[in-house]
């Protein structure tokens, strides 16, 4: 399952989306498990209603989750592999709702974080075409970040991979562009899936 969000605050355009569905339907060789597909999804930028569709994508997909990849827009120029995930919420911006994230508890741990090597997804978004590629621990404490968690509390009960990659905005790289990256580092982690 690879997501991305709709246009929000003064982003026209959201890269993240817009890959999410350039590359729903894609095929990805998969190794040992044979082929991946690829299912793109375009979730709100709203605390409440983004997990629900994250959910609903999942169940419409079943046990056939090989994966949950998310992804979202931020300001700067590189792609960014976040670490972890947070139950707090800290961000001052509304969402598209009109709520705030400093509203929104969750229960659980305080953080999650993935399970996958983030220096080896490093180096697949590289030899995928990224020039510029970074590591965080901060996912920003807004809908990317609780979608994060969401997608790592999913993962956990699935006993599968999640991950958050940041993209930069159209401005520093093109939509089809981030596309190409990010096809090439899902066909990498495919075939990592499929060992």
């Amino acid at each position: 399952l690879l997501t991305g969000f709709e246009p929000f605050l003064d982003v026209h355009l959201n890269p993240s989306g817009e890959v999410a569905r350039a590359l729903d339907g894609a095929r990805l060789g998969g190794g040992a498990r044979g082929d991946l597909e690829v299912r793109g999804r375009v979730l709100p930028v709203a605390f409440e209603r983004a997990p629900r569709e994250l959910e609903a994508a999942l169940e419409e997909l079943g046990e056939g989750v090989a994966a949950v990849v998310s992804l979202g827009v931020h300001r700067g120029n590189a792609f960014r592999l976040e670490e972890r995930a947070r139950s707090v919420f800290q961000s001052t911006q509304p969402d598209n709702d009109g709520r705030l994230g400093v509203e929104v508890r969750l229960e659980g741990p305080p953080e999650r974080r993935t399970t996958l090597d983030l220096e080896r997804c490093e180096r697949w978004l590289r030899e995928a075409g990224a020039v510029e590629v970074s590591r965080s621990s901060d996912a920003g404490g807004y809908l990317c970040e609780r979608i994060y968690r969401a997608g790592l509390d999913a993962a956990q009960e699935l006993h599968v991979p999640a991950l958050f990659l940041h993209v930069p905005p159209v401005e520093h790289l093109t939509v089809s562009q981030q596309e190409r990256v990010v096809r090439g580092f899902l066909q990498a982690l495919s075939l990592h899936l499929g060992g």
